[in-house]
């Protein structure tokens, strides 16, 4: 009952608090097979960094995706084991190059993310969180099933937020937004990576698709993106690798893990905690025909839905 109580409050279950009360139900360590091979974009830095280092550790080969050059040799230095390859996931006519290079996967992470200050468009006008956390992450991920570079049974994790469970999805900001506020825009884009795990499933039917949120773990991004809750939460903050551990989980379990559902501390969750949220199932089926006129169309639609 405690623990019911605990993780309602939200603050004792997404914080350090709460990560070191649900590992006492943990039952597995991680175990990769040895030369399997693994993508993780946004691999330079934070949750990203600390899932990649922790798989290279079991014989994984890791490809990890930045935007930053310096960021990803500075790391490459440490651990030359590791293949990097600078992408900007709003840019997609890159997406080709990185795909030709690499071996068919085990294991694909969505990770890269971003905050920028003000709003902006990719060349195909579409706004830069979402043309690279949601149209980026899935156009890559189609491609790759495409140029047959998924194997049948791998496990394509997407790293959502516990921010999304306070914005209910809006499809009208893709394009325009007279109101751009980058906090609320990152949670937009991950209640949208939410709403369509339904879609994801359906459209990776030999992969087992989930998406999990960290909790709120200490990382350059937050410390840069929301200083004044990086302040606040100091101390209370997991590491991140804590934040990492559902993914390393969802990507080595030997449990079933059910495709199209949503995870946080190796347990399936609710994606909604308010009833606000839920109206987002109405513009599911906006954004599924966006995405697949992202990959079907030469000329993406830049009419505000």
């Amino acid at each position: 009952m405690l623990n019911k109580i605990l993780d309602a409050s939200i603050f004792w279950s997404f914080d350090l608090s709460g990560y070191l009360r649900h590992e006492k139900d943990f039952d597995e360590t991680y175990e990769f097979p040895k030369g399997s091979h693994a993508l993780i974009t946004g691999g330079t830095s934070g949750i990203g960094k600390a899932a990649t280092l922790e798989m290279i550790k079991h014989g994984v080969v890791v490809t990890i995706t930045g935007r930053s050059a310096s960021k990803g040799e500075s790391l490459l230095k440490t651990h030359p084991e590791i293949k990097f390859k600078q992408t900007d996931m709003a840019s997609w006519s890159e997406f080709d190059s990185l795909i030709n290079n690499i071996e068919p996967l085990d294991y694909l992470v969505l990770n890269a993310g971003g905050m920028p200050e003000k709003f902006s468009t990719n060349d195909l006008g579409v706004e830069l969180q979402f043309a690279s956390q949601l149209f980026g992450h899935y156009i890559l991920a189609h491609k790759l099933s495409l140029a047959g570079k998924l194997k049948p049974g791998a496990r394509i994790v997407w790293v959502t937020s516990g921010g999304m469970y306070l914005k209910p999805l809006d499809v009208t900001t893709i394009y325009k937004n007279d109101k751009y506020d980058k906090v609320e825009t990152y949670a937009n884009v991950k209640r949208a990576q939410v709403t369509l795990l339904p879609f994801f499933k359906k459209e990776f039917p030999d992969q087992t698709v989930t998406a999990m949120h960290p909790g709120w773990a200490a990382t350059p991004g937050v410390d840069e993106a929301i200083p004044g809750f990086a302040k606040t939460m100091e101390g209370r903050l997991r590491t991140p690798l804590q934040g990492a551990d559902t993914i390393l989980w969802l990507l080595s379990s030997k449990k079933r893990i059910e495709s199209g559902a949503l995870y946080f501390d190796r347990k399936k969750v609710s994606p909604h905690f308010f009833w606000f949220t839920k109206k987002s199932e109405k513009q599911r089926e906006v954004l599924e025909n966006l995405l697949r006129g992202s990959v079907t169309s030469k000329v993406f639609s830049k009419q505000q839905p």
